[in-house]
């Protein structure tokens, strides 16, 4: 089969009133330049234009561009990318927010004959049903036959603007893909006219974080990441690009970064010891930029798998689609076995790898599995329970890839805009100073994090902000740039090129790290010099402005193992404006990775709460349990640095009402905090957290306790509030019965307390210079969830009865749903409105509604439950303005 010209996208990425980015992968040089045309009506015709079959239609009215043009730039042996901006011509044709424009990619290629292929011509508008012979699953990207595909700008009206967030996607994760949701919604809003009540198009979607798992990757398809087609490579072929590793001994070696020499589920003992990371699921770890980018392009399109992984997806796809589940299963137990003993046959490629490698692979365990003196018992255990797991991830693959067209699709009609978290580079990447430290003292360490930046800059940020990145060949068209005038990411982005240029044609390799890896280390801050790259960025959003925060590479550490403060001081002030450009807008979106207002009670409730219930979730000393380990994994939580959180709350407070988006925590939810700054008797702000996560990797599957109206009003902090106040700058003295507690919060500063618990008769000398309440937000209007009240009279006999049948029914209810009124655990994406306040139509409320995947009716194709089973309602103004601080 043909390696497919075009890998991935088009990704619709950066939309403005005055210019709109796409991003786009080939396999090759096949073209000449790629163009990008937009227009006022999306059906495509197929009249001929200028002789050229296939194109968009003459009745389209061509929306004039000064500048639409790009060439592909070259990241390896068959990996080429752009990022094509077209950009109006004249103030007059701007894009009118709410409109339905279309766009469509016209490839030019190098000879003088007529233009002729665009997305229709390279098969982008057609659906491709499953298992058709030699060809790739596709749905049109335009939502239906021959039609282009879509996108609106955000109203200037508040009450119109709709916004889509998720957040960790895992492969393999647990749930149905929340994007595909997504993409029904999209596709529903096409029929409802943009000005209605009831159009749900989103405008703008936030990827907040973890669109990649670099260290939790499937170990079949590390075994085919960055190899594409019929087995070849995307970035280099011939074991050029290697890793260094500092041996034990101080030694130290270059081996090739590749599953050969490397291989999957051998990497866990070489990353933790010889990289110091601390994820404990790095057995498949990406380490090479061939692999990070290989499993970019199979996370965004099916075009980017290899053949042979691809064809055996497709027929257990097959089998489970026509109800042959025994067969199926009979394909992943013989896949299973196959990977591990005959194709690719694993074991052999574990014991043939290299003396010097093995050094490094091997711990304990596996010189007794696979070395000179292994043990038979130990290998078939070791087998067992190999198989085991990668029959799990087979079948999760084959959920994945069933999906994987509609996704594309949703990537193509939603301007996107994304932001690393951890799990982008490694699973706890920058939680300390210690972590820091010792990661970036490693070769290992620091050549891992530069591949997976590497990565990310050219998959992901580059559409962030792609008038910042400016490669050699896109200088054509306005000259050289001097060196000098060049921005960091321009630098950045000539120096990757130039590493897979080396590494692809398999020269110059003998002074590569001179001149090419330090350099771009020394960009990324591995040197003595602070990083010169910003990560974060801001975007126009209708009648307001998104800031998009960098919480993993601007933090602050107060000593070598303390919770860092997620952005420094200094940086704070880069990242956030002093002023809101625009004046008044009605509120400020802020993206951070991890929530900035957690659950209430994690501090103050869950942490002495989880010796507690040790003995219910663990027998082990050496594991906290699940709610004590919560606190292990969750390390980095804003609440856990007071400093560095009251920080961000008082810069936050100037904006006086702001929307925090947010992900990372596997569990979807929405909180409030009104905020008082000096001895105002009103709110000074009101800080709404929309927290949408996991799109696909749901939390704790099995764990029922979690799941239960206990623990969601465990989380909750019961009554669902806390409420603090603090002082900056303050010596403090009291009066009456202190806990010890709360005296060391007082000593330090900022001293921030909790208002309850207090005894009677306690005080603090000095006013506070700041309060405030946060509170977890409650899906009130789910009929399935009203007050007991209403289904038990207790002096009825048969109320009773029947009562307790509606709660037992509720309940089960609950538990194979997993949907509560505070928290949503399955998979999901979520949209946020803002509309008009029901009660008064003067001031406005923002929505923040949960989608999970819907079934869909083989007979109707129609949704089963398109519906949000959540809607979390809050009041852009504060509505209870007491605080009462009987201590002060």
């Amino acid at each position: 089969m043909p390696l497919p010209k075009i890998l991935a996208g088009p990704i619709l990425r950066r939309v403005e009133k005055d210019k709109i980015s796409v991003w786009l992968c080939l396999s090759g040089d096949y073209f000449a330049r790629v163009k990008l045309q937009i227009y006022d009506k999306d059906n495509v015709t197929s009249d001929n234009r200028n002789g050229a079959e296939g194109l968009v239609g003459t009745d389209f009215t061509t929306i004039p561009t000064s500048t639409n043009i790009a060439q592909m730039v070259r990241f390896g042996k068959r990996l080429y990318l752009t990022v094509i901006t077209a950009k109006i011509q004249s103030q007059l044709d701007q894009f009118k927010p709410g409109k339905v424009y279309s766009y469509n990619i016209v490839f030019e290629e190098f000879n003088d004959s007529p233009t002729s292929l665009d997305l229709r011509t390279e098969g982008f508008l057609k659906k491709v049903e499953p298992n058709t012979a030699g060809e790739i699953p596709n749905v049109p990207l335009g939502y239906g036959e021959n039609r282009l595909p879509t996108f609106v700008l955000p109203s200037d009206d508040p009450k119109k603007l709709i916004i889509a967030q998720g957040s960790c996607r895992k492969m393999h994760g647990i749930g149905k893909d929340g994007l595909v949701a997504l993409d029904g919604i999209i596709k529903k809003s096409l029929s409802v006219a943009a000005d209605s009540t009831e159009n749900t198009r989103p405008q703008q979607l936030y990827l907040t974080g973890d669109q990649i798992y670099a260290d939790e990757v499937p170990a079949i398809a590390l075994h085919y990441a960055g190899i594409i087609g019929d087995n070849e490579k995307l970035v280099e072929e011939h074991g050029a690009e290697k890793v260094k590793i500092t041996k034990t001994n101080g030694d130290t070696i270059e081996l090739r970064a590749a599953t050969s020499e490397l291989p999957v589920l051998m990497r866990q003992y070489l990353l933790n010891k010889f990289a110091s990371f601390t994820s404990d699921a790095a057995s498949s770890h990406l380490i090479s930029f061939q692999e990070f980018c290989g499993l970019y392009l199979n996370y965004w399109n099916l075009r980017s798998w290899n053949n042979t992984f691809r064809q055996k997806i497709a027929e257990i796809s097959k089998d489970f689609s026509e109800d042959k589940k025994d067969d199926a299963k009979t394909k992943i137990e013989n896949w299973a076995n196959a990977f591990l003993e005959s194709d690719p046959n694993l074991i052999q490629n574990i014991r043939g790898i290299s003396a010097a490698a093995k050094d490094l692979v091997f711990n304990e365990e596996l010189n007794g599995i696979f070395g000179a003196d292994a043990d038979d018992d130990k290998l078939n255990e070791w087998k067992k329970k190999t198989k085991f797991e990668l029959k799990k991830e087979i079948q999760a693959l084959v959920n994945f890839y069933d999906k994987l067209p509609q996704v594309s699709r949703v990537l193509a009609n939603v301007p996107t805009y994304m932001i690393f978290d951890d799990h982008e580079i490694t699973d706890d990447w920058n939680i300390t100073q210690r972590w820091k430290n010792l990661v970036l003292s490693k070769p290992l360490g620091r050549d891992v994090i530069r591949n997976g930046l590497m990565a990310y800059a050219i998959f992901q940020d580059w559409g962030n902000t792609p008038a910042e990145y400016i490669p050699q060949e896109f200088e054509e068209v306005g000259g050289e740039i001097p060196e000098a005038q060049q921005t960091p990411k321009t630098r950045f982005i000539r120096l990757i090129k130039e590493y897979a240029r080396r590494v692809a044609d398999n020269s110059d390799l003998s002074n590569i790290r001179a001149q090419v890896i330090e350099p771009i280390e020394n960009l990324l801050g591995m040197g003595s010099n602070p990083s010169p790259i910003k990560w974060y960025y801001d975007v126009p959003a209708g009648p307001t402005r998104t800031y998009v925060l960098d919480t993993r590479t601007q933090r602050e550490y107060e000593s070598l193992n303390t919770p860092p403060g997620l952005i420094s001081a200094a940086s704070l002030l880069q990242q956030t404006p002093n002023t809101i450009p625009g004046g008044n807008t009605p509120f400020t979106i802020v993206v951070s990775p991890a929530p900035v207002l957690g659950l209430s009670s994690f501090e103050e409730l869950i942490q002495p709460a989880a010796a507690a219930v040790f003995g219910l979730s663990s027998s082990s000393t050496d594991n906290p349990g699940i709610i004590g380990g919560l606190l292990k994994f969750d390390y980095e939580a804003w609440g856990f640095n007071v400093a560095a959180f009251e920080r961000f709350l008082a810069r936050l407070n100037t904006y006086k009402k702001v929307i925090l988006l947010s992900g990372d925590v596997h569990y979807g939810f929405s909180s409030v905090m009104d905020y008082w700054k000096d001895n105002s008797s009103t709110p000074t702000s009101r800080i709404m957290q929309l927290t949408s996560s996991s799109l696909k990797n749901m939390w704790l599957e099995n764990i029922e306790i979690f799941k239960s109206g206990f623990v969601q009003k465990l989380l909750a902090g019961f009554d669902g509030r806390l409420e603090k106040v603090g002082w900056n700058n303050k010596n403090l003295s009291t009066t009456g019965n202190i806990s010890a507690r709360n005296r060391t919060r007082l000593r330090k500063n900022p001293a921030v307390v909790p208002l309850a618990g207090w005894d009677p008769g306690a005080t603090v000398s000095e006013p506070p210079d700041f309060r405030w309440r946060i509170s977890v937000v409650s899906d009130q209007n789910a009929p399935e969830h009203d007050p007991l009240s209403m289904d038990i009279n207790l002096a009825d006999p048969n109320s009773l009865k029947d009562g307790y049948k509606k709660i037992v029914k509720r309940h089960q209810q609950f538990f194979e749903e997993r949907v509560g009124r505070r928290l949503m655990w399955p998979a999901h994406v979520t949209l946020i409105k803002v509309e008009a306040d029901p009660a008064n139509s003067s001031k406005l409320i923002l929505k923040h509604e949960f989608y999970m995947q819907p079934e869909i009716d083989p007979n109707t194709d129609e949704e089963k439950n398109p519906k949000a089973r959540i809607v979390h309602v809050i009041p852009l103004d504060a509505t209870d303005t007491e605080l009462d601080a009987p201590l002060l």
